[in-house]
Parts: C-alpha cells; sequence; structure tokens
C-alpha cells in the first residue's frame, strides 16, 4: 500500500507537471522557504546554460550526437534530467531537440533555448525520490531513482565522476582527496580517546564541540538528532562513556565535512554555513567568514583552530599587529583554478583546497603565482618549505625557552611575561599550518614569546616587576614623529584597558589597545599606516584609561 501511494503521488505531480503546473509550484504549496531559495538559484536556471554551450562548441552536431555520440555530453542528465518526461515522454535525444533550436536537425552558432515554459531545470524531484523523505537521483536513461548513499553522493553525481566518469565537472572527486572528505572521523575518535575519557558525549559537545565543524550535516539524519547523539552514534562507547579504545563507528553514514555544510542545497550559490546546533544555515557575508567558523573563532570563541585570526595578523599578546596579504582571502590561495579547460584546477575548482594542485600530465599547478608572477610551482614549493622548517625549528626553541621560564618561576617571583609567552607561543601554534599563513606574524609571535622567556630565566623580568607598578602613561617616543612612534603604559593590576588617539578636536583617529591586560608594563606602536586616511602635520592626544584612572599625553606629527 505504501509503494501504492508513492506511486499516486509521483503520478500525480508528473501529470500537474503536464498540465503547465512546475514542481516548484506544487512543493511550494508546503516547502514555500525551500521552494523560494531553489527559485533564485542555479538549480533553476539550467537551460540557458546548455543553449550557450551547444551554440559555442556543438555547431553542425546532431541531437544525437551529443547524447551519445563519440565525445558525446549527456547535457540532459545533469541540467534538467526529468525533462524527458515531459511532452508524453521522450528519449533523451528528443528531448535535446525538443528544448533547443535545430535547423535541418543540427545546431548552429545561433541555437537557443525553446519550449522554456514546460523546462523543469534541476527541480525538487531531481534529487527527492516521490515519498520527499529519500535521497535518489532521477536518472533520465532509465527513468527511475538511482539509490545514493549520501547526499555527497548524490552531489557527486552531477559535480562529480559517480554517474559520468568522463565529466570534466570534479568538485565532489577534489573533495574526496581533501581532509573535509576523509580522515576526519578518525581525527575525532583519537582526539576523544585521547583527551575525553571517561566523559559522556554531553559533556564533550558542552566542552569541545566536535560535530560543529567535522561533521555539522550528521545532525540531519536518523530523523534529526543533537550533536550529543551524533557524536554517540559514530564513536564507540563504553558504558556511555569514551574511552582508550573509542573508535569511529558507522562510518558508512559518518558525513565528513559535507556539500550540504557549505552550500545550502535550496539556494547553493550562497556562502552558507550549516549550524548543527540550530540545524539552519547561517548565509555568510563572504568566503573567509565561513572559513574562519571552524577554522577561526567565529563560531567557537574557545577553539585552538585559529587560521582565520592568525592570517589577520592580529590577537598577538603586546605583539605588533602584522598582515602579511593585505585583502587577500583563504580561497585565493586554498581554491585556486588556473581557468585552463580540461586542467585538474579548472575540473577540480579548489576543493581539494590545496595549494598546490597535481594535473595529469604530472606538471603541478601552484596557487601563489597568481599574485607572484615571477614564480614557479617548484619555487613556491621551495619557499612554503622553507617557512614550515623555519617555523618548526623556532617552535622548538619558543618549546624549549617556555618550559624553562615555567620551571624557574616555581622558585621564583611570578611575572606576566610568563603568561603573555605561553599565550603567543601556543597562540602560533594554533594555526595549524607550519607557519605558512602569515610567517612573518607567527615567527613575530615566537620570537616574542622566546625572549620574554628568557627575561624570566636570567631574572630581568623579576627584577622589572619587583618594582611597584603603577598606571602610567609615558610620553611617545620619537616625539615629534615621521612616520611611527611608540608609547610605553603600565598598569598596576588587571583590568579593562583601552589607549586611543585623537586629533585636537576630540575627534577618535585610532583604538590601539582595547581589551583587559594584566598587571604590567606594555608597548605599542602608532604610526600614520594604521589611520584609514592620510594625517596631516600637528598636534594629537593619546589617552590611557582603566576604570577610574585616566591620563593623556599629546605627541606631534612633523612631515
Amino acid at each position: 500500500m505504501k509503494t501504492i501511494n508513492y506511486f499516486i503521488i509521483f503520478l500525480s505531480i508528473g501529470l500537474l507537471a503536464l498540465q503547465g503546473f512546475s514542481v516548484a509550484q506544487t512543493c511550494q504549496s508546503c516547502h514555500s522557504t525551500e521552494a523560494s531559495l531553489w527559485s533564485v538559484s542555479k538549480h533553476a536556471n539550467t537551460q540557458a546554460d546548455i543553449a550557450s554551450e551547444l551554440a559555442a562548441n556543438w555547431a553542425g552536431q546532431t541531437p544525437d550526437s551529443v547524447i551519445s555520440g563519440s565525445q558525446a555530453e549527456d547535457c540532459i542528465s545533469c541540467h534538467s534530467p526529468l525533462s524527458d518526461t515531459t511532452n508524453n515522454g521522450m528519449t533523451e535525444t528528443q528531448t535535446m531537440g525538443y528544448y533547443f533550436s535545430t535547423v535541418n536537425g543540427k545546431y548552429t552558432d545561433t541555437t537557443k533555448a525553446i519550449n522554456t515554459s514546460s523546462w523543469p531545470n534541476v527541480t525538487c524531484e531531481t534529487c527527492h525520490q516521490s515519498d520527499m523523505t529519500t535521497f535518489g537521483v532521477y536518472n533520465s536513461v532509465t527513468k527511475s531513482y538511482d539509490p545514493v548513499k549520501t547526499a555527497n553522493d548524490l552531489c557527486g553525481n552531477c559535480h562529480g565522476t559517480v554517474r559520468h566518469p568522463d565529466t570534466d565537472h570534479r568538485i565532489y572527486d577534489a573533495w574526496l582527496l581533501s581532509k573535509h572528505g576523509h580522515k576526519g572521523q578518525d581525527d575525532v575518535a583519537g582526539e576523544l580517546a585521547g583527551s575525553h575519557i571517561g566523559e559522556t558525549p554531553d559533556q564533550v559537545i558542552a566542552g569541545e564541540d566536535c560535530i560543529g565543524c567535522h561533521a555539522p550535516t550528521s545532525v540531519t539524519l536518523n530523523g534529526g538528532m543533537t550533536e550529543a547523539q551524533a557524536l554517540g552514534k559514530f564513536f564507540s562507547t563504553t558504558g556511555g562513556s569514551f574511552s582508550a579504545s573509542t573508535a569511529p563507528a558507522d562510518t558508512i553514514d559518518y558525513p565528513n565535512v559535507s556539500c550540504i555544510a557549505c552550500h545550502n542545497p535550496h539556494q547553493p550559490d550562497a556562502i552558507s554555513y550549516f549550524n548543527s546546533s540550530t540545524k539552519s544555515y547561517q548565509v555568510m557575508t563572504n568566503s573567509d567568514s565561513l572559513c574562519g567558523q571552524c577554522h577561526g573563532n567565529l563560531r567557537f570563541p574557545h577553539t585552538d583552530h585559529l587560521s582565520y585570526n592568525i592570517n589577520s595578523g592580529t590577537g598577538g599578546e603586546n605583539v605588533s599587529n602584522i598582515t602579511s596579504m593585505n585583502g587577500i582571502k583563504c580561497v585565493d590561495c586554498h581554491m585556486y583554478n588556473t581557468g585552463i579547460d580540461g586542467s585538474s584546477s579548472a575540473m577540480y575548482k579548489g576543493h581539494t583546497w590545496s595549494v598546490f594542485v597535481k594535473e595529469s600530465d604530472g606538471s603541478v599547478d601552484a596557487s601563489c603565482t597568481k599574485c607572484h608572477t615571477t614564480m614557479s610551482a617548484d619555487s613556491s614549493l621551495a619557499l612554503v618549505t622553507k617557512w614550515k622548517n623555519d617555523f618548526q625549528s623556532l617552535d622548538s626553541v619558543a618549546e624549549s625557552k617556555v618550559t624553562a621560564a615555567a620551571n624557574h618561576l616555581k622558585t621564583s617571583q611570578d611575572s606576566s611575561y610568563y603568561n603573555e609567552a605561553l599565550f603567543n607561543m601556543t597562540y602560533a601554534e594554533s594555526d595549524e599550518s607550519g607557519g605558512i599563513h602569515n610567517h612573518q606574524y607567527s615567527a613575530a609571535l615566537l620570537n616574542d614569546a622566546i625572549s620574554k622567556a628568557d627575561l624570566i630565566v636570567t631574572g630581568i623580568a623579576s627584577n622589572k616587576f619587583s618594582k611597584q607598578l603603577t598606571f602610567n602613561l609615558a610620553q611617545n617616543y620619537p616625539n615629534p614623529f615621521n612616520p611611527g612612534t611608540k608609547i610605553d603604559y603600565s598598569i598596576p593590576h588587571q583590568g579593562y584597558v583601552t589607549l586611543k588617539v585623537y586629533d585636537m578636536l576630540g575627534r577618535e583617529i585610532a583604538t590601539l589597545v582595547n581589551g583587559f591586560k594584566n598587571e604590567g608594563s606594555y608597548s605599542v606602536s602608532f604610526s600614520e599606516n594604521m589611520v584609514t586616511k592620510q594625517l596631516s602635520s600637528g598636534i594629537y592626544i593619546y589617552q590611557l584609561k582603566e576604570d577610574k584612572y585616566v591620563q593623556t599625553r599629546k605627541m606631534v606629527l612633523l612631515k
């Protein structure tokens, strides 16, 4: 009876389509939000793309050549598989002739879309079987549904080689090569077995939400789950708690960081983040904001995955900000596309997220060459390797020095220098690129940690902090200055501190400090380059505030 009901539903929708009702209109009555998003997406406007392709590359060819010739490119199967169910049912070849203009049975350079009112595009029924709860891809050859394991496999039928091995759309294949598409479950299992022994899934989610980034769409499975339930489903427990033997479970259904983690399937053109907590999509203002949800602290403020933050060149404790690639987005390096037709780079469209892409002829493309035109892929790799080695060596020194400082402080006076050294070292390591994303800034963080650790061990820091600190704002040096100057200040206790620069009319020019600071002495830099507009020569005011304390001084910019 259930099968008969589904058949009736499917038949009814088909009849509605034949009568001039689109599937979107049919679905919209119950799924208005999804249908509205779909109606303005690329999935709802596929006929024009095929017409352009036919006019550009298939002039002089017949519809049959397009579908089954020696260089066949079955447009119908992906761009509108249900189109062959219209007009009382057609073959794919007939469909190509019905929906695209020909002259004497052949396409020309003026071929255009025709019969557009009945063209169904990539509709709801393309990906949802008639019960609308089961994924399946409609096969335009067999006129039946092919089952799929996951939403990723569904996408891979047209955006990969799952169905058409010779296609040049290989985003799915690229995704499988990336960390987003594999090994994510092993990484989480290792973390659970190493750092969360004895904790329940609820306790892990409350402290370190693995699901939120490693498999956010897993909460949509089994009819819908909480993040804790998803963690319990995909990772083994003993007595309801994780143990040293915790391992991946149900690996077949585990979605990894799936296509639909970053693409709303009903609005695939928009950059979106699937929030596993709310089970809803958040449209991002830019690609960096999307990456920063998991590779930064945009969703989880206390995460130790901070590539997004390191790349911004801010956030260190008393380390000057450094932006080494101003205006360059994550995707400029990690989703590089040469645009060369037939290249792996073009077919993958950056979805390996690798800076280096190996081509079929054995050559390698490097995203570095897009901006650094004098560099080759080989010289780019050499520089990246050098930076990684330099970072590793510097980090080893920093870890040794900071450990020595910690041991020294067991028998000596405490120093806020240690907290800063530990923070800056840990912050540099949290980038996880091995010092690549912002090499200058990462090196500056580690060098600062080394310097402060040395001050503690040699006793210089202890001597400095043995004196009673006062709330003090020092005169900038040099003064007058051009283009930059240094400002020293000290606070006698932990507090929320601001240090701002104003012009003589009281207009704020720049904010140099804005946050909590431990007791200690600090130094910040100020230069005209930190201001969005050019400053003129003259007197400027800088003011330090902390609770009830306020101190103001003047400085002179002389050009």
